[in-house]
């Protein structure tokens, strides 16, 4: 396309490696797949160490060290001094559109989920909003919410899931085990309310009480406030046979992990204003023939197919926790069909290759360019 052969794509970013979390990750791996093909400049807010992989890239780092009240000020010096007419600019988020110079530039903004929740921006965002000239988002639910407070035309917003860092490799996915003994039930992700964790203890409780499962193990890895709160569960409960919490792990051993998982377990719900927008862990399990049990709130149904690739189920009610559970955990022919579905859905619809050849077609298709005017 003679689009791309003078394109240069400049990622205006607050959130961005070595900060941890998952538009981090979005991020940085959409600046290292641009980087294959395009000069990519990243405009991020803070420094990134020399010895971090993703300088090893070829990407023009423009750091902008200042306190937070100078940053978009900062930004916006820089940007005027190096853009190009044919540059297109990407903002993680509505926050980033304030570091805009005005420009007749392209620019794409990626929309998430829990930033639209709250109407008390509305009018700032929506005049932020006149800068740009299409919109991704990462779910059918963040589209649907995000038109709920803006007036951006439906036409020009994109949903393309966020797993640009999930590349279809050549994994040999060993079978899952049939022996009880050795089921293994898996979360990572960060502990807070809203992932589940807490009604999920109560319902094992429930279930173990009953003898209706036994012979499995819960291992969750990660970190957060609810720390505490789960492990007094665990202990007032008496699960800690069953149930361990273990630190943050890195991607290699995140893969052995889930290749050796039989469940992921996360049934997220929305908690006032915060709610998984897509659920990237249930696709990284998928990658695996993991099934997943996520929960009905924000974007997880894109993620998880109910009785497809795993079970959506309403976490707040206990009853159908427990049924869900108690089938995931003793009906294995399903969870390994599921399983198996997961993977194929994965290669069809969220590997890395995939969803950036989406992106792509989104931003250099001329219909989309040019500013929409709303």
């Amino acid at each position: 396309m003679n689009i791309i052969k003078k394109m240069r794509v400049i990622i205006v970013t607050q959130t961005f490696p070595p900060r941890f979390g998952g538009m981090q990750s979005v991020m940085s791996a959409l600046a290292k797949n641009f980087s294959k093909t395009v000069p990519t400049f990243v405009l991020p807010d803070h420094n990134i160490p020399d010895s971090h992989p993703i300088r090893s890239y070829k990407i023009k780092f423009n750091f902008s060290n200042f306190p937070k009240f100078l940053r978009p000020l900062i930004k916006k010096i820089k940007l005027k001094k190096i853009l190009k007419k044919d540059d297109i600019i990407i903002c993680d988020s509505w926050k980033s559109l304030n570091a805009l110079p005005n420009t007749n530039n392209k620019v794409v903004m990626l929309a998430h989920g829990q930033e639209y929740l709250s109407k008390s921006k509305q009018n700032k965002i929506n005049k932020l909003l006149e800068k740009v000239s299409i919109v991704i988002s990462s779910s059918n639910y963040t589209k649907n919410i995000f038109l709920n407070i803006s007036k951006f035309p439906e036409n020009k917003i994109h949903v393309i899931p966020p797993t640009y860092e999930l590349e279809n490799d050549e994994i040999k996915i060993h079978k899952k085990s049939s022996n009880k003994k050795d089921l293994i039930l898996t979360t990572i992700s960060r502990l807070e309310e809203r992932k589940g964790f807490l009604p999920v203890i109560k319902a094992l409780k429930n279930l173990v009480e009953k003898n209706s499962i036994n012979n499995f193990t819960w291992s969750i890895y990660g970190d957060g406030y609810l720390k505490e709160k789960i492990n007094k569960q665990i202990d007032y409960y008496k699960l800690n046979k069953y149930i361990k919490i273990k630190n943050f792990v890195n991607e290699e051993s995140k893969e052995q992990i889930l290749l050796n998982s039989n469940l992921f377990i996360m049934p997220s719900y929305k908690v006032k204003n915060s709610v998984e927008g897509f659920g990237i862990s249930y696709i990284e399990a998928a990658k695996f023939s993991v099934p997943s049990i996520s929960g009905v709130d924000g974007g997880v149904l894109d993620a998880v197919v109910n009785n497809e690739t795993g079970w959506n189920v309403d976490t707040l009610n206990e009853k159908e926790l427990e049924n869900v559970i108690f089938e995931a955990i003793n009906n294995q022919n399903k969870r390994d069909r599921l399983g198996k579905n997961a993977r194929l859905l994965f290669i069809k619809k969220f590997s890395s290759d995939k969803v950036f050849r989406k992106f792509m077609t989104a931003i250099t298709n001329s219909s989309n360019l040019k500013k929409s005017n709303h």
